[in-house]
């Protein structure tokens, strides 16, 4: 069986990423049905931290149909997950103890950012092309938008960019919905 492989338009390029659905099932059924609810469309890119992380979807858009959590597919929640976390790999952000965002994912932009986040988020994918696109997107101008010392690091692009969109090619196969944890008050 064929992989899913989904690929991130963005105003000036393409990322395309491959799924592992055998690693994290869930996590990819929440990004997949994410991608066929349309949740990632026309969507400001809100953080970028060079060395580090491209997180398209931060803070849920500020669209409570993406506010949603599932249980982590990543060791430190007893859940084995074999993909290695290095540069290009994709994972969901969560709470890095039990629970992953249903749909905010990053890739991590180094080996050591890898190696931070290693175990304590649900990988499920890698950039396999448009590697070009990642960097210029993690390249261009940003501010910080959230004060130093307060949570995470918040790098957001000075001029807007943008996620048109998401596609995903399944191969004929079909993924369930996501086991949806909560859905916060």
């Amino acid at each position: 069986m064929k992989n899913p492989i989904a690929k991130m338009h963005t105003g000036k390029g393409v990322i395309t990423i491959e799924l592992f659905p055998e690693q994290a099932p869930n996590t990819v059924a929440s990004f997949i049905w994410a991608v066929s609810e349309k949740m990632y469309e026309n969507r400001l890119i809100k953080r970028v931290v060079p060395g580090f992380v491209l997180q398209p979807s931060y803070c849920f858009f500020d669209d409570k149909r993406c506010d949603y959590m599932i249980q982590g597919e990543f060791d430190a929640n007893g859940i084995e997950n074999n993909i290695k976390m290095e540069k290009w790999t994709v994972a969901m952000a969560g709470d890095g103890e039990k629970l992953a965002h249903g749909c905010e994912f990053f890739i991590t932009l180094s080996d050591e950012a890898g190696e931070k986040l290693q175990g304590k988020f649900a990988a499920f994918g890698k950039v396999i092309d448009g590697f070009s696109e990642v960097e210029r997107l993690e390249n261009v101008p940003l501010v910080q938008v959230y004060p130093e010392g307060v949570g995470a690091k918040i790098m957001q692009p000075v001029t807007d960019e943008y996620m048109q969109g998401i596609t995903v090619e399944t191969f004929g196969v079909e993924y369930p919905q996501p086991l949806i944890d909560h859905w916060p008050e």
